[in-house]
């Protein structure tokens, strides 16, 4: 047995020999389940919710999604409130520790400052430091909720008293860092599209808790060592590279929308809402423009940011800015001829290649099957449908109105993508970086190298 391991207690070392995407699949199907059940009690809600309803919520909180087929403030008590944040918390933070016992399981044979990591949280903690990193996840998002919650309740506060305006935002800022997307307002965040604190604070958390914990300490560490290692490169330049192109793009697309841009006073107001909307869909899922009031042009920008999602280890979905760049080195090293694809002048090894590829293949699949069904189940145009089901594999939140609107066997779909969507990425990519650590293990035995 490794010696690491001798020090540990027995439910840890069983635990240790069970499949780590299993755990978190199990862990996410407690959670839903308690979840359900808590949400269909008598005093969760205002007005009685069928059971469908309430398991719908708690996959979507979860899976911190945000897709709502209740307005979660009105058919929702405080306690009902307080269960899906907990829920929220519970879904966001637990993929970005779950990185402790995935890295555990391959004996930490993958190290992220030497290789890029494209879609996986695990790849980039060291097997001594795995249960520091676990505390270290949950202060640290505990330390950004604290700080984030002052300036929103200068905002609420005022607006909703000190009670309901601490509340709100205690709920925010926890719905905001996990990208959940949850609001106890019916339209999102559309009555405070020029609101430069609502615009600046919430962003920032769900930006930050998308970005991840690796990303995080090594934005951290360099006012120490005055370097960055190719993952924060990467997930940083990508996820300033995706904003300022979305918002730009989103501006120009909807600047003559009479249903959202050109219905807003002002020059700062437009830029706010398109800045908001550029970001949002990197699973975050909230909205301060009428989504189902959107250009096609937009709609299809949205999906694609939907599509590529967050940064590994972090709160977010998606197949992850890291893999999209991944792919983009690989194309540009193919059609300029060369062997070895490179990123920051550091070569993408194959594991990475192959990750970024399987999770890219398996989302695409997931979408196109997803889209399917709902056309099959679902009295809706093939945009319309298509938007749903990339919002609810990439855990987004964001709607064109369908989802209140579904059917029962509609309702089933989407729950079934949510899940899927939070654990596969994770799945294709331990089940990718398992099978090349054995690999190398097995060439090490075979060749005597020790």
């Amino acid at each position: 047995m490794d010696h690491r391991r001798e020090h540990l207690p027995r439910r840890l070392q069983r635990a240790w020999r069970i499949s780590p995407p299993f755990l978190l699949a199990a862990g996410f199907m407690v959670l839903i389940l308690a979840g359900t059940a808590l949400l269909k009690l008598p005093f969760s809600t205002s007005t009685p919710i069928a059971w469908r309803e309430a398991l719908f919520t708690a996959t979507s909180a979860v899976t911190v999604t945000g897709l709502v087929v209740t307005d979660t403030n009105a058919t929702f008590t405080t306690w009902g409130e307080v269960v899906i944040l907990l829920l929220m918390q519970a879904g966001g933070l637990g993929l970005m520790t779950f990185a402790v016992v995935a890295l555990l399981s391959l004996g930490g044979r993958i190290k992220g400052r030497h290789y890029l990591v494209a879609s996986s949280p695990y790849d980039a903690t060291h097997p001594r430091d795995v249960f520091r990193t676990a505390r270290e996840v949950v202060k640290l998002a505990l330390v950004i909720e604290g700080l984030a919650l002052i300036p929103l309740a200068l905002v609420w506060v005022p607006e909703h008293g000190w009670a309901k305006g601490l509340w709100w935002s205690l709920f925010h800022t926890v719905s905001a860092f996990n990208n959940a997307g949850f609001t106890l307002s019916s339209d999102s965040l559309m009555a405070y599209t020029g609101n430069p604190v609502i615009n600046t604070v919430i962003p920032a958390l769900y930006l930050i808790g998308g970005l991840g914990f690796i990303v995080i300490v090594g934005i951290l560490d360099y006012r120490f060592n005055r370097q960055l290692d190719i993952n924060v490169k990467v997930v940083l330049s990508g996820t300033l590279v995706l904003s300022l192109v979305g918002t730009a793009l989103i501006y120009v697309l909807e600047s003559n929308n009479p249903a959202t841009l050109a219905a807003l006073p002002a020059l700062s107001d437009q830029l706010w809402a398109s800045w908001l909307q550029a970001t949002t869909p990197r699973t975050a899922g909230f909205n301060s423009l009428d989504i189902g009031s959107l250009t096609q042009p937009t709609s299809l920008v949205l999906m694609l940011l939907m599509f590529v999602g967050a940064g590994a280890n972090g709160t977010g979905s998606g197949i992850k800015v890291a893999t999209l760049f991944v792919l983009l080195a690989a194309t540009w090293a193919y059609l300029r001829q060369r062997s070895q694809p490179t990123l920051f002048s550091q070569a993408i090894d194959t594991t990475t290649l192959l990750k970024a590829l399987a999770v890219t293949v398996m989302a695409i699949l997931g979408i196109f099957l997803g889209t399917l069904a709902l056309s099959i189940t679902e009295n809706a145009d093939l945009l319309t449908v298509a938007f749903e089901a990339t919002s609810a594999l990439g855990t987004v939140g964001l709607t064109r109105g369908l989802t209140t609107e579904l059917s029962g066997e509609g309702q089933l779909i989407i729950m079934v993508m949510m899940f899927v969507g939070r654990v596969c990425p994770l799945t294709v990519a331990y089940l990718v970086g398992s099978a090349f650590a054995s690999s190398r293990d097995s060439m090490k035995e075979e060749l005597q190298i020790g």
